[in-house]
């Protein structure tokens, strides 16, 4: 362990956070804004739960409003909204389309009422917004504008078809750091690869946790007054071991990344399952999901065999007829255990997040909404509360911009940082660096030309060898799969190919003094990634 963490056991806080996922990145950044002295620690890396294995794509509660939920659909178009405050750079508008015919809750009639009411609900979504990233009216369309739309769509039965819009979280990952990156800068204390083991108690009073550093092995105390669990599918485990009564069931929750060119629309259609799946375009391909188990998965069950990749082939296929996927198609399978309940008769995802408080002071989260992240982080936080003695005045529930969630002056910062090192950039080089850093671009090609690292990772690769060395110096990256799938593109779409991955672990190697056999070990795991 580094200096840091050993004598991080002797400091005390005022809450300790389990789990680094975007509920406990979203709590650790508001508490430090408040004021109260945090820490948070992450098993694994940064993201790499439920807060990697997602579709992308930030909702407005119109599924909510299927159900008659109108406040939580009030809710999730305002918060819709807040992401693009938070970070318009990583944000795009995409639209969706569901084809209608084929009964009467799917008739024009019926869904262009449910329409012109989420139209209604959510009036205020592009207020203050760019023109970029205001959001068009949802809207019914003829069969034929449907069929120009969605090129390949069974137009068996189809009437036409609803149009609505919603934002792409275009990376994900790279969000993931930056929301951790703003927790860091408001002052809280962030550990990757970090375990809780078990609480500490004085009487019957939570007084901090016991951690085990999960590279080195070492064990240690971190003393807090307040405790929130975030830990996704981990809090299971902790909730059994610390006796904290029933969690909800897990079931496994996939999506689907096909070797299949998309274009930019995205289509919602039911499958064989009778689940409502989406074909949603990432990065020039298909991303389909999220299918799911019907009964509670374990913790061996988290990643998929190929037998039940084989069936949510199936179930794509069956949606989407145009696809025709294969095994051979499938380039990454994103897959995670998420809270779940029982209904009529088989598991379905819980529809909302929760906090919970178990006494003593220790609380935990059970989180199922991305897009509501935030708003659940600040309802545990409020419900902890430290007394005013040890409160600063409360920052409110505005968003506010994450640091390098724009890019306004990005192209300026950049252009002067290639002058100051003497550099002149690759377009397709150059174009990267923007799209994935924004204003932090400048940034690493400083770096990179301080450590000799301007040259390109692979021939076929825009990305820069000194981005990976970034990723661990700057961006707490550890392994070769935190820079690889969290930290750089590299990896985010399947297997690089160009030699690229082997590559990366000789760099990494070099840089961390890595021996031969932990080089390989590294290469190997991060290969099971993008194993089917």
């Amino acid at each position: 362990m580094s200096e840091f963490r050993r004598s991080l056991p002797r400091a005390s806080f005022d809450l300790a956070i389990v789990g680094g996922g975007v509920h406990g990145l979203f709590a650790a950044q508001e508490a430090a804004r408040r004021g109260w002295k945090v820490v948070l620690v992450e098993r694994d890396d940064f993201g790499s739960g439920l807060s990697f294995n997602h579709q992308r794509t930030v909702h407005g509660g119109l599924r909510a409003l299927q159900s008659g939920g109108i406040a939580r659909t009030r809710q999730q178009v305002a918060e819709r909204r807040a992401w693009a405050v938070m970070v318009p750079h990583l944000v795009r508008p995409l639209p969706f389309l569901l084809p209608t015919g084929g009964g009467v809750m799917r008739s024009r009639a019926v869904i262009g009422t449910a329409l012109r009411l989420y139209e209604w609900l959510g009036a205020g979504k592009n207020q203050g917004l760019p023109p970029a990233l205001q959001l068009p009216p949802a809207r019914l369309v003829s069969r034929l504008e449907a069929l120009a739309r969605f090129p390949g769509l069974d137009d068996t039965g189809v009437t036409g078809a609803a149009v609505w819009y919603d934002y792409q979280l275009r990376h994900p990952d790279r969000f993931n750091w930056v929301l951790a990156s703003a927790a860091i800068r408001a002052g809280a204390s962030l550990l990757n690869y970090v375990e809780a083991i078990e609480p500490l108690r004085v009487g019957s009073r939570l007084a901090g946790l016991r951690v085990r550093d999960a590279l080195s092995g070492i064990e240690g105390e971190l003393h807090a007054s307040r405790v929130l669990l975030c830990a996704g599918a981990g809090s299971a485990s902790l909730f059994e071991r610390w006796q904290l009564g029933a969690f909800p069931p897990l079931v496994r929750a996939c999506n689907v990344l096909l070797n299949r060119p998309a274009h930019d629309t995205a289509l919602a259609a039911r499958g064989r399952s009778g689940r409502m799946l989406t074909a949603t375009p990432w990065d020039g391909l298909w991303l389909v999901g999220t299918f799911q188990t019907d009964e509670p998965a374990g913790p061996a069950a988290a990643v998929p065999s190929r037998a039940d990749v084989e069936a949510m082939l199936d179930d794509a296929n069956s949606a989407f007829p145009s696809l025709k996927a294969t095994l051979d198609d499938v380039r990454l399978v994103h897959a995670g255990l998420t809270p779940a309940t029982w209904r009529r008769g088989r598991a379905e995802l819980l529809p909302e997040s929760s906090v919970r408080v178990h006494g003593g002071g220790l609380y935990s989260i059970v989180g199922v909404k991305f897009t509501t992240a935030r708003l659940t982080a600040l309802d545990a936080l409020d419900r902890i509360g430290l007394g005013p003695q040890r409160h600063a005045p409360r920052t409110g529930r505005v968003p506010q911009p994450l640091p390098h969630g724009s890019a306004d002056g990005a192209a300026e910062l950049l252009a002067e940082a290639c002058r100051s090192v003497g550099v002149s950039l690759d377009p397709d080089v150059h174009a990267h660096l923007l799209d994935w850093y924004g204003t932090e671009a400048a940034d690493v090609v400083r770096f990179s030309a301080a450590a000799a690292r301007l040259q390109r990772l692979s021939a076929g690769l825009p990305l820069l060898e000194g981005e990976l060395i970034y990723a661990v110096e700057q961006a707490r990256a550890c392994r070769l799969a935190d820079v690889v799938l969290r930290r750089t593109h590299l990896g985010t779409t399947g297997d690089p190919g160009h030699g690229a991955l082997d590559r990366a672990a000789d760099i990494l190697a070099t840089h961390l003094s890595w021996s031969a056999e932990r080089r390989d070990e590294e290469v190997r795991l991060t290969r099971l990634r993008w194993a089917v």
